[in-house]
Protein backbone atom coordinates (compact mmCIF):
# COMPACT_ATOMS: atom_id res chain seq x y z
CA UNK A 1 0.00 0.00 0.00
CA UNK A 2 1.56 3.64 -0.51
CA UNK A 3 2.54 5.41 2.26
CA UNK A 4 1.48 8.58 0.80
CA UNK A 5 -1.78 9.74 -1.09
CA UNK A 6 -1.86 7.64 -4.75
CA UNK A 7 -3.02 10.17 -7.42
CA UNK A 8 -5.27 7.32 -9.72
CA UNK A 9 -6.97 4.55 -8.90
CA UNK A 10 -7.79 2.03 -12.12
CA UNK A 11 -10.88 -0.07 -11.45
CA UNK A 12 -10.66 -2.96 -14.19
CA UNK A 13 -13.36 -5.26 -14.87
CA UNK A 14 -13.07 -8.53 -16.89
CA UNK A 15 -15.32 -11.47 -18.09
CA UNK A 16 -12.92 -13.01 -20.76
CA UNK A 17 -9.56 -13.18 -18.56
CA UNK A 18 -7.69 -13.68 -22.20
CA UNK A 19 -8.67 -10.06 -22.66
CA UNK A 20 -6.61 -9.21 -20.26
CA UNK A 21 -3.63 -9.36 -22.69
CA UNK A 22 -5.14 -6.31 -23.94
CA UNK A 23 -5.59 -3.84 -21.22
CA UNK A 24 -3.56 -5.07 -18.41
CA UNK A 25 -0.53 -4.44 -20.77
CA UNK A 26 -1.38 -1.28 -21.88
CA UNK A 27 -1.82 -0.51 -18.38
CA UNK A 28 1.73 -1.12 -17.55
CA UNK A 29 2.86 1.09 -20.45
CA UNK A 30 1.44 3.85 -18.73
CA UNK A 31 4.63 4.24 -16.38
CA UNK A 32 2.06 5.71 -13.43
CA UNK A 33 2.07 5.08 -9.94
CA UNK A 34 -1.28 3.83 -9.80
CA UNK A 35 -3.44 1.59 -8.00
CA UNK A 36 -4.87 -1.57 -9.86
CA UNK A 37 -8.11 -3.51 -8.73
CA UNK A 38 -9.27 -6.20 -10.87
CA UNK A 39 -12.66 -7.13 -10.93
CA UNK A 40 -12.95 -11.14 -12.37
CA UNK A 41 -16.63 -11.71 -13.04
CA UNK A 42 -16.25 -15.59 -13.90
CA UNK A 43 -16.41 -17.67 -11.98
CA UNK A 44 -15.24 -20.24 -14.10
CA UNK A 45 -11.49 -18.12 -14.83
CA UNK A 46 -9.93 -17.07 -11.87
CA UNK A 47 -6.95 -14.28 -11.70
CA UNK A 48 -4.04 -14.09 -9.85
CA UNK A 49 -1.56 -11.89 -9.30
CA UNK A 50 1.05 -14.04 -10.89
CA UNK A 51 -1.17 -13.91 -13.78
CA UNK A 52 -1.40 -9.28 -14.01
CA UNK A 53 2.64 -9.61 -13.02
CA UNK A 54 3.36 -11.50 -16.20
CA UNK A 55 1.43 -8.82 -17.98
CA UNK A 56 4.13 -6.20 -16.85
CA UNK A 57 1.92 -4.10 -14.00
CA UNK A 58 4.20 -3.85 -11.17
CA UNK A 59 2.54 -1.66 -8.75
CA UNK A 60 0.10 -1.61 -5.85
CA UNK A 61 -3.02 -4.93 -7.00
CA UNK A 62 -5.44 -5.93 -5.69
CA UNK A 63 -8.06 -8.75 -7.23
CA UNK A 64 -11.37 -10.15 -6.60
CA UNK A 65 -12.57 -13.20 -7.49
CA UNK A 66 -16.40 -13.27 -7.90
CA UNK A 67 -18.04 -16.59 -7.56
CA UNK A 68 -21.13 -15.49 -9.20
CA UNK A 69 -21.43 -13.69 -11.73
CA UNK A 70 -22.37 -10.47 -10.76
CA UNK A 71 -22.86 -7.78 -13.90
CA UNK A 72 -20.61 -4.88 -14.56
CA UNK A 73 -22.36 -2.62 -12.77
CA UNK A 74 -22.13 -4.76 -9.58
CA UNK A 75 -18.24 -5.74 -10.29
CA UNK A 76 -17.79 -1.93 -10.28
CA UNK A 77 -19.70 -1.75 -7.01
CA UNK A 78 -17.69 -4.18 -5.33
CA UNK A 79 -14.43 -2.51 -6.96
CA UNK A 80 -16.02 0.39 -5.08
CA UNK A 81 -15.90 -1.59 -1.81
CA UNK A 82 -12.63 -2.80 -2.00
CA UNK A 83 -11.35 1.39 -1.66
CA UNK A 84 -13.39 1.79 1.12
CA UNK A 85 -12.59 -1.83 3.37
CA UNK A 86 -8.72 -1.34 2.17
CA UNK A 87 -8.69 2.47 2.77
CA UNK A 88 -7.42 3.07 -0.66
CA UNK A 89 -6.61 7.01 -0.99
CA UNK A 90 -6.16 8.48 -4.33
CA UNK A 91 -7.53 12.09 -6.08
CA UNK A 92 -8.93 10.25 -8.99
CA UNK A 93 -10.71 6.87 -9.99
CA UNK A 94 -11.14 5.52 -13.50
CA UNK A 95 -13.23 2.55 -14.48
CA UNK A 96 -11.52 0.16 -17.85
CA UNK A 97 -12.81 -2.58 -19.55
CA UNK A 98 -10.94 -6.03 -20.12
CA UNK A 99 -10.27 -5.55 -24.34
CA UNK A 100 -9.78 -1.98 -23.81
CA UNK A 101 -6.89 0.25 -23.62
CA UNK A 102 -6.68 3.10 -21.24
CA UNK A 103 -3.77 5.34 -23.18
CA UNK A 104 -2.69 7.50 -20.71
CA UNK A 105 -3.20 8.87 -16.91
CA UNK A 106 -3.11 12.71 -17.63
CA UNK A 107 -5.15 15.07 -15.61
CA UNK A 108 -4.89 19.31 -16.08
CA UNK A 109 -4.91 21.43 -12.59
CA UNK A 110 -8.91 21.88 -12.68
CA UNK A 111 -11.30 23.41 -10.20
CA UNK A 112 -12.70 21.33 -7.10
CA UNK A 113 -16.19 21.33 -8.21
CA UNK A 114 -15.07 19.61 -11.51
CA UNK A 115 -15.67 16.12 -10.24
CA UNK A 116 -14.92 14.49 -13.52
CA UNK A 117 -12.82 15.14 -16.26
CA UNK A 118 -14.46 13.74 -19.99
CA UNK A 119 -12.29 13.27 -22.66
CA UNK A 120 -12.33 11.60 -26.42
CA UNK A 121 -12.50 7.99 -27.29
CA UNK A 122 -11.67 5.81 -30.29
CA UNK A 123 -13.89 2.78 -30.99
CA UNK A 124 -12.38 -0.08 -33.17
CA UNK A 125 -14.99 -2.32 -35.06
CA UNK A 126 -15.39 -5.28 -37.45
CA UNK A 127 -11.64 -6.12 -37.91
CA UNK A 128 -9.56 -7.66 -35.33
CA UNK A 129 -6.36 -6.50 -37.25
CA UNK A 130 -7.02 -3.16 -35.12
CA UNK A 131 -6.72 -4.38 -32.21
CA UNK A 132 -3.83 -6.36 -32.76
CA UNK A 133 -2.16 -2.85 -34.20
CA UNK A 134 -3.47 -1.07 -31.36
CA UNK A 135 -2.18 -3.88 -28.55
CA UNK A 136 1.33 -2.90 -29.67
CA UNK A 137 1.33 0.84 -30.14
CA UNK A 138 -1.94 2.48 -28.99
CA UNK A 139 -0.95 5.24 -31.91
CA UNK A 140 -1.23 2.54 -34.57
CA UNK A 141 -4.94 3.25 -36.42
CA UNK A 142 -6.20 5.47 -38.22
CA UNK A 143 -10.17 7.31 -38.35
CA UNK A 144 -11.87 6.14 -41.11
CA UNK A 145 -15.12 6.21 -39.89
CA UNK A 146 -16.00 2.55 -41.15
CA UNK A 147 -13.90 0.43 -39.10
CA UNK A 148 -12.26 3.15 -36.73
CA UNK A 149 -14.18 6.22 -35.12
CA UNK A 150 -13.64 8.67 -33.02
CA UNK A 151 -16.08 9.92 -30.31
CA UNK A 152 -16.06 13.26 -29.80
CA UNK A 153 -16.03 13.32 -26.17
CA UNK A 154 -16.84 10.53 -24.89
CA UNK A 155 -19.90 10.88 -22.67
CA UNK A 156 -19.57 7.68 -20.25
CA UNK A 157 -18.12 6.25 -17.02
CA UNK A 158 -15.62 4.19 -19.09
CA UNK A 159 -12.17 6.16 -19.31
CA UNK A 160 -13.50 8.94 -17.34
CA UNK A 161 -11.21 10.31 -14.83
CA UNK A 162 -13.88 10.88 -11.63
CA UNK A 163 -12.98 11.86 -8.17
CA UNK A 164 -12.78 9.00 -6.04
CA UNK A 165 -14.59 10.81 -3.00
CA UNK A 166 -17.75 11.60 -5.30
CA UNK A 167 -16.80 7.74 -6.83
CA UNK A 168 -17.95 6.65 -3.27
CA UNK A 169 -20.99 8.82 -2.88
CA UNK A 170 -22.26 7.41 -6.25
CA UNK A 171 -21.61 3.95 -5.46
CA UNK A 172 -23.24 4.57 -2.14
CA UNK A 173 -26.37 5.91 -3.95
CA UNK A 174 -26.49 2.87 -6.14
CA UNK A 175 -26.18 0.45 -2.70
CA UNK A 176 -29.30 2.40 -1.69
CA UNK A 177 -31.03 1.92 -3.91
CA UNK A 178 -30.26 -1.63 -5.37
CA UNK A 179 -33.94 -2.85 -4.09
CA UNK A 180 -35.36 -0.87 -7.08
CA UNK A 181 -32.62 -1.32 -9.16
CA UNK A 182 -33.73 -5.02 -8.88
CA UNK A 183 -37.13 -4.47 -10.08
CA UNK A 184 -35.89 -2.63 -12.66
CA UNK A 185 -33.79 -5.43 -14.40
CA UNK A 186 -36.15 -8.35 -13.83
CA UNK A 187 -38.15 -6.12 -16.30
CA UNK A 188 -35.36 -5.49 -18.80
CA UNK A 189 -34.93 -7.77 -21.89
CA UNK A 190 -31.57 -6.61 -22.84
CA UNK A 191 -28.43 -5.70 -21.39
CA UNK A 192 -29.04 -2.46 -19.04
CA UNK A 193 -26.63 0.07 -20.86
CA UNK A 194 -24.26 0.42 -17.94
CA UNK A 195 -21.58 3.00 -19.25
CA UNK A 196 -24.15 5.35 -19.52
CA UNK A 197 -26.52 4.38 -16.59
CA UNK A 198 -23.43 5.06 -13.94
CA UNK A 199 -22.37 8.30 -16.22
CA UNK A 200 -25.85 10.14 -15.24
CA UNK A 201 -26.13 9.01 -11.65
CA UNK A 202 -22.61 10.34 -11.40
CA UNK A 203 -23.82 13.61 -12.47
CA UNK A 204 -26.78 13.12 -10.36
CA UNK A 205 -24.92 12.49 -6.98
CA UNK A 206 -22.25 15.44 -7.85
CA UNK A 207 -25.22 18.32 -8.33
CA UNK A 208 -26.86 16.75 -5.47
CA UNK A 209 -24.08 16.88 -2.99
CA UNK A 210 -22.83 20.20 -4.89
CA UNK A 211 -25.06 22.47 -6.96
CA UNK A 212 -22.12 23.92 -8.47
CA UNK A 213 -20.38 20.52 -9.23
CA UNK A 214 -19.62 19.73 -13.19
CA UNK A 215 -17.47 18.06 -15.74
CA UNK A 216 -15.13 19.29 -17.44
CA UNK A 217 -13.87 18.73 -21.02
CA UNK A 218 -10.08 17.88 -22.02
CA UNK A 219 -10.37 17.88 -25.86
CA UNK A 220 -8.00 14.71 -25.36
CA UNK A 221 -7.71 11.03 -26.63
CA UNK A 222 -7.55 8.84 -23.67
CA UNK A 223 -9.11 5.71 -24.02
CA UNK A 224 -9.82 3.22 -26.79
CA UNK A 225 -12.71 0.86 -27.23
CA UNK A 226 -12.79 -2.60 -28.50
CA UNK A 227 -15.99 -3.37 -30.33
CA UNK A 228 -15.30 -5.83 -32.85
CA UNK A 229 -18.06 -8.72 -30.89
CA UNK A 230 -20.59 -8.76 -33.24
CA UNK A 231 -22.89 -11.37 -31.24
CA UNK A 232 -26.39 -10.27 -30.25
CA UNK A 233 -27.26 -12.04 -27.36
CA UNK A 234 -24.28 -12.32 -24.50
CA UNK A 235 -24.93 -14.59 -20.80
CA UNK A 236 -28.50 -14.95 -21.87
CA UNK A 237 -29.57 -11.72 -22.53
CA UNK A 238 -29.85 -9.70 -25.42
CA UNK A 239 -27.38 -6.56 -26.06
CA UNK A 240 -29.62 -3.92 -26.94
CA UNK A 241 -33.66 -4.00 -27.60
CA UNK A 242 -35.13 -5.37 -30.63
CA UNK A 243 -36.87 -2.77 -31.16
CA UNK A 244 -36.98 1.20 -30.81
CA UNK A 245 -33.82 0.64 -29.24
CA UNK A 246 -32.79 4.47 -28.60
CA UNK A 247 -36.20 4.66 -26.96
CA UNK A 248 -36.25 1.95 -24.64
CA UNK A 249 -32.60 2.33 -23.62
CA UNK A 250 -33.83 6.31 -22.57
CA UNK A 251 -36.34 5.16 -20.66
CA UNK A 252 -33.71 2.55 -18.87
CA UNK A 253 -31.86 5.25 -18.05
CA UNK A 254 -34.44 7.16 -16.46
CA UNK A 255 -36.22 4.66 -14.32
CA UNK A 256 -32.25 4.14 -13.28
CA UNK A 257 -31.78 7.98 -12.24
CA UNK A 258 -35.70 7.63 -10.72
CA UNK A 259 -34.29 5.02 -8.66
CA UNK A 260 -30.57 7.13 -7.55
CA UNK A 261 -33.23 10.14 -6.69
CA UNK A 262 -34.92 8.06 -4.32
CA UNK A 263 -32.23 6.72 -2.64
CA UNK A 264 -30.52 10.30 -2.12
CA UNK A 265 -34.12 11.49 -0.68
CA UNK A 266 -33.96 8.45 1.45
CA UNK A 267 -31.04 9.44 3.21
CA UNK A 268 -31.22 12.74 3.14
CA UNK A 269 -34.80 12.05 4.97
CA UNK A 270 -34.62 12.99 8.78
CA UNK A 271 -34.84 10.23 11.14
CA UNK A 272 -38.31 10.06 13.30
CA UNK A 273 -37.88 9.16 17.17
CA UNK A 274 -40.85 7.80 19.13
Amino acid sequence: MFGTKAQFIVGLTTYYTENLNISVRALARLNKNFILIVHADNPEQKVTKKQIRALGYKGTLYIINSQYNVGTLNARLAIMNTIRERKLNADWTVFVDDDDILTNLDTPNVSPENFAIVQNMVVLRTRLIDVLRVMNNPKNYTVDNENVFLVRPHVGITGTMVRTDMAMRMADAFNNAMQEISDINERLTFRAPVDMIMWSALNIVAQHYNPNAKPIYMDNINYIASDIDTATTKYGVRLLPGKNAKQQIEQTINKYNAAIRNALTAAAAPVGHD
